[in-house]
Parts: structure tokens; C-alpha cells; sequence
């Protein structure tokens, strides 16, 4: 009988003991999870991005010029510019101005700690079959889609006055203010254009596949007249 009694003991004190076990271990699990989770929310994206923009058709006149809007047609035409496009820091509906460089100055100055943020530019394509491409420009990459256009990019505040051509490089103090993208052989085959322009200061402002994130952009599609 006693040796019934110890056996009976000794089992409770295993049951005991294993359900302490097994809440501690619950314990230590849900810790975990407020961690993961508080750590998910301290790397979470915050956008804090002031910077407002807009794209304007370039023309050597700058009283009165008109943002895009959504769409905006032209002629798909080899050998002949699609467009050239302009970015100035603001929403506005209009812009007023003498020169190109003292305008987008004006504009610039409004803003205060904008320094380390740059200028990009997202270009995809839709082609008569359906099929959709595109990517980022950070820097010049003239013929990444030379099949069907070209795409030069513009630093209009550090060029010297008078004639000046497109980017070849770049360096820390390089200003990407205009695209222009330039018709080529297959141009025929593409339906439509979809440009955005937008400003980044790190990384953080893109996805892992590359998609910018953030809402200092401006976008417009560019289709056949």
C-alpha cells in the first residue's frame, strides 16, 4: 500500500511539474511574439517626406506654364522626341518665371532640411500585345530601352547657360530635373508610356522588389494622339 502512495505522489509531482513547464514555455513564447512584433513596428515605413512635385512640359517660357495633368498625348513618331519633361517642387497648377533656374530655386527654397533628397524617375511601357516593362533611373541609362526609345536625363540647375547636353554621369551635387524620352525603330509597338517622378532620400523609400513607397510623386501617362 505504501508503494502504491509514493507511485501515486511521484505521479502528481511529474503532472505538476510539467504543467509549470509547459506555461512557462507559453510564457517565453508570447514574449517572444510581443517582441517580434514590437521590433515589426519600430521598422515600420514612415513616410516623412515633405516634398511636393509636379511634371510641366518644357517650353522656353516659363510665365504661366501649366502642370500635366493625367494623360498626355502625342505622336509616336522614329526619330522624334516623345517629350521633354520638367520637375519643379510644388503642386501647383501654374508656375511663373523668367528662367529655369530661378524658378525651380524659388520653389526649391520654400522647403527647409530637403538637402539629401534626390530627384528619380520610374519609366514603364505597355506594348500593343499587352506585355508591360519598366524601371527605375537613378542615374543615365540611355538605351535600357533602346529597342523602342531612348531616355536622357537632364540636370538643368548645374548646366552652364546656353547649350548644354544630357547626363553622362553623375556626381553628389547632380540635380536630375527633366527627362526626355526619344523615339526609336520599335516605337510602333508600344501602346502607351506611364512616367513618374519622384523623391527619395534612402533606400527605405522602396520596396524589396525596387517599387518606390513613398507620396512625393507625380505620375502621368503618356499615350498616342
Amino acid at each position: 500500500m505504501k508503494n502504491l502512495r509514493k507511485i501515486f505522489l511521484l505521479f502528481l509531482i511529474i503532472m505538476i511539474s510539467g504543467c509549470t513547464f509547459n506555461n512557462e514555455k507559453e510564457i517565453i513564447s508570447n514574449n517572444n511574439a510581443d517582441k517580434i512584433e514590437e521590433e515589426t513596428k519600430t521598422n515600420e515605413y514612415v513616410d516623412d517626406n515633405p516634398i511636393k512635385l509636379s511634371l510641366f512640359l518644357y517650353d522656353n517660357n516659363y510665365h504661366n506654364k501649366e502642370r500635366l495633368y493625367d494623360t498626355f498625348y502625342t505622336n509616336f513618331i522614329n526619330g522624334v522626341d516623345i517629350g521633354s519633361f520638367e520637375v519643379f517642387l510644388t503642386d501647383d497648377e501654374v508656375i511663373e518665371g523668367n528662367k529655369f533656374k530661378d524658378t525651380w530655386n524659388k520653389y526649391y527654397d520654400m522647403y527647409t532640411d530637403i538637402d539629401n533628397y534626390k530627384i528619380g524617375y520610374n519609366v514603364t511601357y505597355e506594348l500593343k500585345d499587352g506585355t508591360t516593362l519598366g524601371g527605375n533611373f537613378f542615374e543615365p541609362d540611355i538605351f535600357r530601352y533602346g529597342k523602342y526609345f531612348y531616355v536622357y536625363l537632364y540636370d538643368d540647375i548645374n548646366a552652364p547657360d546656353g547649350f548644354y547636353s544630357h547626363l553622362e554621369d553623375m556626381n553628389d551635387d547632380t540635380i536630375i530635373t527633366s527627362i526626355k524620352i526619344y523615339a526609336v525603330d520599335g516605337i510602333d509597338d508600344v501602346e502607351k508610356i506611364i512616367l513618374t517622378a519622384f523623391t527619395y532620400d534612402s533606400q527605405e523609400d522602396f520596396d524589396s522588389n525596387g517599387n518606390y513607397r513613398g507620396n512625393s510623386k507625380y505620375t502621368i501617362t503618356i499615350k498616342r494622339k
